[in-house]
């Protein structure tokens, strides 16, 4: 079978070390998307931080036309059209500000529409994460923390030694409660157990009505192993973590070598 459904990661997948698709890169995926395959962004970030790719690949205010965010946490359309996902609750972001607490750990929680956190001191790595996703960041007191907003996910955000001991911290029950996942040296995230860019990928997949070897996915990091896992046909980045080498069907050249312009002119317009 053909492909018909690409997802592809952003950071260290799509783009390259300087945040940018490559020439290359962007003339295959606009021939793909020509043909009729779907070419689908897959990230952590929210919508307003996925847009200036979409955009630049002709894909963006589209209601055929779909984005994974949060990591699962939403489907939509790029128009902004939500078709499926998992959020979290107030509570849930109440229990895990008390164990950041405890670890001296930075959190925020990324609802649809703004970023907020309790701690007043903002670290470097957390000011980056909320340049890269173009949202507003609001410190609020725990108490006021919004009631009525949808809360998609939270972030324990810092330096990579950090990241690796906090993570070795969390309770038992809290990792058996969350879907917890490192999406960058600098990012620990929490999202509900049935979120995942697997899980995403495969709501798509329904909704379009296609077959698993119809689908592809790219990715490099330890939150696409879902994504790769999923697809009929998954693909490592160059650049890739060892552990989702080990899975991956296919591997392709780096972020900085075109590793997804190669891979889909290979597997998608058999180049």
């Amino acid at each position: 079978m053909s492909i018909k459904l690409v997802t592809i990661d952003i950071d260290d997948t799509l783009v390259n070390s300087q945040k940018e698709i490559t020439a290359r890169v962007k003339t295959a995926l606009n021939e793909a998307t020509a043909q009729g395959v779907k070419v689908v962004l897959a990230t952590g970030r929210p919508l307003t931080g996925v847009t200036r790719y979409l955009d630049e690949l002709g894909l963006n205010q589209q209601d055929d036309q779909y984005v994974i965010t949060y990591n699962g946490g939403v489907v939509e359309t790029t128009s902004g059209q939500r078709l499926g996902g998992e959020s979290l609750t107030r509570d849930d972001f109440l229990e895990l500000q008390a164990i950041a607490t405890d670890l001296g750990a930075y959190l925020q929680v990324e609802t649809l529409t703004k970023a907020y956190t309790t701690n007043t001191e903002v670290n470097p790595w957390a000011s980056l994460e909320n340049y890269l996703i173009n949202m507003d960041l609001r410190t609020v007191s725990l108490a006021d923390m919004p009631r009525d907003e949808d809360y998609v996910k939270m972030i324990m955000i810092g330096e990579e030694n950090d990241i690796t001991q906090w993570y070795q911290a969390l309770p038992k029950n809290v990792l058996e409660k969350y879907y917890v996942v490192q999406s960058t040296p600098h990012n620990l995230e929490f999202m509900n157990k049935a979120a995942s860019k697997g899980a995403g990928l495969a709501a798509l997949r329904d909704i379009l009505q296609l077959d698993v070897a119809e689908t592809m996915a790219l990715g490099d990091q330890q939150n696409d192993l879902t994504m790769i896992e999923t697809a009929g046909l998954g693909i490592a980045m160059g650049n890739a973590i060892p552990a989702l080498k080990q899975i991956a069907q296919a591997e392709t050249t780096t972020q900085n070598e075109d590793g997804v312009g190669v891979a889909i002119e290979k597997y998608v317009l058999n180049a």
